[in-house]
Protein backbone atom coordinates (compact mmCIF):
# COMPACT_ATOMS: atom_id res chain seq x y z
CA UNK A 1 0.00 0.00 0.00
CA UNK A 2 2.86 2.36 0.83
CA UNK A 3 4.31 1.89 -2.65
CA UNK A 4 1.06 2.81 -4.36
CA UNK A 5 0.62 5.90 -2.19
CA UNK A 6 4.17 7.12 -2.77
CA UNK A 7 4.15 6.36 -6.51
CA UNK A 8 0.77 8.01 -7.02
CA UNK A 9 1.72 11.12 -5.05
CA UNK A 10 5.06 11.53 -6.84
CA UNK A 11 3.43 10.99 -10.25
CA UNK A 12 0.60 13.44 -9.51
CA UNK A 13 3.12 16.02 -8.31
CA UNK A 14 4.90 15.75 -11.64
CA UNK A 15 1.70 15.75 -13.69
CA UNK A 16 0.55 19.00 -12.14
CA UNK A 17 3.90 20.62 -12.91
CA UNK A 18 3.30 20.35 -16.65
CA UNK A 19 3.93 23.56 -18.60
CA UNK A 20 1.05 25.98 -18.39
CA UNK A 21 -0.68 23.79 -15.82
CA UNK A 22 -2.54 21.97 -18.60
CA UNK A 23 -3.00 18.31 -17.83
CA UNK A 24 -3.64 16.07 -20.80
CA UNK A 25 -3.80 12.32 -21.11
CA UNK A 26 -0.56 12.35 -23.10
CA UNK A 27 1.20 14.45 -20.46
CA UNK A 28 0.03 12.08 -17.72
CA UNK A 29 1.19 9.02 -19.67
CA UNK A 30 4.55 10.66 -20.34
CA UNK A 31 5.05 11.41 -16.63
CA UNK A 32 4.16 7.84 -15.66
CA UNK A 33 6.54 6.43 -18.26
CA UNK A 34 9.32 8.72 -17.11
CA UNK A 35 8.75 7.68 -13.50
CA UNK A 36 9.11 4.01 -14.41
CA UNK A 37 12.06 4.40 -16.80
CA UNK A 38 13.97 6.65 -14.38
CA UNK A 39 14.23 3.81 -11.89
CA UNK A 40 12.55 5.93 -9.20
CA UNK A 41 9.72 3.42 -8.83
CA UNK A 42 12.23 0.61 -8.26
CA UNK A 43 14.12 2.72 -5.72
CA UNK A 44 10.93 3.59 -3.85
CA UNK A 45 9.85 -0.04 -3.63
CA UNK A 46 13.35 -1.18 -2.64
CA UNK A 47 13.34 1.31 0.25
CA UNK A 48 9.88 0.15 1.31
CA UNK A 49 11.03 -3.49 1.31
CA UNK A 50 14.01 -2.51 3.49
CA UNK A 51 11.69 -0.67 5.87
CA UNK A 52 9.38 -3.69 6.11
CA UNK A 53 12.31 -6.06 6.66
CA UNK A 54 13.60 -3.80 9.44
CA UNK A 55 10.23 -3.60 11.17
CA UNK A 56 9.25 -7.26 10.70
CA UNK A 57 11.29 -8.48 13.71
CA UNK A 58 9.37 -5.99 15.86
CA UNK A 59 6.12 -7.59 14.76
CA UNK A 60 7.51 -11.10 15.32
CA UNK A 61 8.34 -10.12 18.88
CA UNK A 62 4.65 -9.46 19.40
CA UNK A 63 4.95 -5.70 19.39
CA UNK A 64 3.08 -3.50 16.99
CA UNK A 65 4.84 -1.20 14.59
CA UNK A 66 3.70 2.29 15.41
CA UNK A 67 1.43 3.73 12.75
CA UNK A 68 3.42 6.95 13.03
CA UNK A 69 6.52 5.08 11.82
CA UNK A 70 4.70 3.98 8.66
CA UNK A 71 3.22 7.44 8.04
CA UNK A 72 6.59 9.11 8.59
CA UNK A 73 8.37 6.69 6.24
CA UNK A 74 5.68 7.27 3.59
CA UNK A 75 5.99 11.05 3.92
CA UNK A 76 9.78 10.82 3.88
CA UNK A 77 9.74 8.87 0.61
CA UNK A 78 7.32 11.36 -0.96
CA UNK A 79 9.58 14.26 0.04
CA UNK A 80 12.64 12.41 -1.24
CA UNK A 81 11.25 11.44 -4.64
CA UNK A 82 8.93 14.29 -5.61
CA UNK A 83 10.15 17.02 -7.90
CA UNK A 84 11.76 19.80 -5.84
CA UNK A 85 9.82 23.09 -5.73
CA UNK A 86 10.77 25.60 -8.44
CA UNK A 87 11.65 22.80 -10.87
Amino acid sequence: MMGYIVDLTVILDNIFRTPGGVVTENAALKVMGTHIRSGRRDSIHREIRSFVEATYPIMLAGRQVEKDMVVEKTMSLIRQYRTPPNS
